[in-house]
């Protein structure tokens, strides 16, 4: 996922403007059973965050505006993936790594945080959050909820940004074909029927428009993406079986293929990316999916048009199509990293500081005010280049487990994804050849899937039992 952006300077200025706030907000927390801070104002924290400049800029020199004299020892992830060979599984090396390297703050993504708060290795903030009376009134709808569903009705941890896709549209393009523009609550069939009704005016590849660009993503990746939003699994809770034998999947698939076939999305090898969107960016396509960050993206192309006197197009979002059955969530949105402080950490009260800070009010107005993150407080998020953010903070994260936490769960070799993805392509392709109609070609694809899926099975015994270095 790229991190977008964003300036500098400026946020240390604001960061640096809240001062007087943040001091006056600071509640020494004397009500909990954790020890006060050093008298002289001392102290360290022990972090796993993505690397230490980053850390620093996103939260550490904004905590030392408030604790001047609390230090702070950054454990880079990178150490983490240099210790992580092909065959390992990933949440048992982060586990293992962050017992031996001693944290008191970890850094999770959503799969990450339930595996480990469920293995009993992380503080419980609750009683803190209690005592201290920490305001969480103001947090995006059903986030605390969320967290402490994910943490078996404990809350282990604070988030204090989320990333979240929405739907990007080319609002001159729908008027021009006649074709009403996308609205919230749409489904994806209903937008992939959107797409279906651009019947380019030209067949020239450099002027030919199409109905959604695919970004960077291969068939088999936009498919998945497409699944997710639609609440279409793959396989079943155990990963035994492919479930993908149902009217849903088979209209889903059928629907994504004669787009492609026609030629109404764009068409991306597994080997190739366009991770610029250059045909939505371009004006040549009607809609887009894609993350906070396309919004800079598309600014710098616009101002770029604008001063080389090219044409420019207004643009717009909504949230990204969701599945009518749960249609206030989505998979497309996740809690972009969350802060939990270790239950054997050394430097516990400093650890909290740190934590309740991160998420905090006082954060969440820098967070708010840049194209960057998204801030879990969203009363403080502003509309940014003219666009409401409503649409990217309408939806809640989904708690329905990810093809990927199922594969994990289930001791699945990770290959299978890659597999899954190769055997999609494979399958459009021949529908765009002419070899296959959509319907045959969806028919084999799910006897092959189920294939790959017990040929995994096995590897991932294997990688299992595989003795440990």
């Amino acid at each position: 996922m790229k991190r977008e952006s964003y300036s500098r300077h400026g946020k240390l200025l604001l960061v640096l403007s809240l001062v007087v706030t943040m001091l006056a907000a600071c509640t020494g927390g004397s009500k909990s059973d954790l020890p006060p801070l050093a008298e002289d104002g001392t102290g360290k924290i022990r972090v796993m965050y993505w690397g230490e400049e980053e850390f620093l800029l996103d939260y550490g020199t904004p905590f030392n505006v408030m604790y001047p004299d609390i230090e702070f020892e950054v454990v880079p992830m990178a150490e983490l993936r240099r210790s992580i060979e092909p065959d390992d599984n990933y949440t048992e090396k982060l586990t293992e790594f962050i017992k031996d390297k001693k944290l008191d703050v970890v850094l999770l993504n959503q799969e990450e945080f339930k595996k480990i708060a469920n293995e009993g290795m992380l503080y419980s903030l609750d009683a803190l959050i209690r005592d201290e009376q920490y305001p969480i009134d103001d947090f995006h709808p059903g986030t605390i909820d969320i967290l402490r569903q994910m943490g078996g009705n404990s809350l282990y941890g604070l988030s204090s940004y989320f990333e979240s896709s929405v739907l990007f549209y080319n609002e001159d393009l729908f008027k021009e074909y006649g074709v009403e523009p996308p609205r919230p609550n749409m489904s994806v069939n209903e937008v992939l029927e959107l797409a279906e009704r651009f019947e380019s005016k030209s067949n020239q590849g450099k002027d030919r428009i199409n109905g959604i660009h695919s970004e960077y993503m291969s068939p088999g990746m936009m498919l998945r993406s497409f699944a997710s939003m639609a609440g279409l699994q793959f396989v079943d809770p155990k990963a035994e079986k492919i479930v993908m034998n149902s009217e849903a999947w088979k209209k889903l698939f059928i629907q994504y293929a004669e787009l492609v076939k026609d030629k109404k999305t764009n068409f991306i090898e597994p080997d190739k990316q366009d991770g610029y969107a250059h045909g939505f960016l371009e004006g040549k396509s009607a809609m887009l999916i894609a993350d906070l960050w396309m919004m800079d993206n598309i600014r710098s192309a616009q101002l770029h048009n604008q001063s080389n006197k090219k044409k420019t197009f207004t643009w717009n979002i909504v949230p990204v199509p969701i599945d009518p059955a749960k249609p206030d969530e989505s998979q497309m949105v996740k809690f972009g990293g969350i802060f939990a402080m270790l239950k054997d950490a050394t430097n516990k009260r400093e650890a909290w500081e740190f934590i309740k800070f991160s998420a905090g009010p006082e954060m969440a107005k820098v967070n708010g005010s840049f194209s960057s993150k998204l801030t879990t407080r969203t009363k403080y998020q502003k509309d940014i280049w003219g666009a409401n953010m409503g649409a990217f903070t309408k939806l809640k994260p989904s708690l329905s487990p990810s093809l990927q936490e199922t594969l994990t769960k289930n001791k699945i070799s990770a290959s299978f994804i890659e597999q899954i993805d190769q055997s999609i392509y494979e399958a459009i392709h021949s529908v765009v050849d002419g070899k296959k109609s959509s319907e045959q070609a969806y028919t084999d694809l799910l006897s092959e899937l189920q294939k790959h899926l017990d040929e995994a099975r096995v590897k991932g015994q294997k990688e299992k039992d595989k003795p440990k270095k």
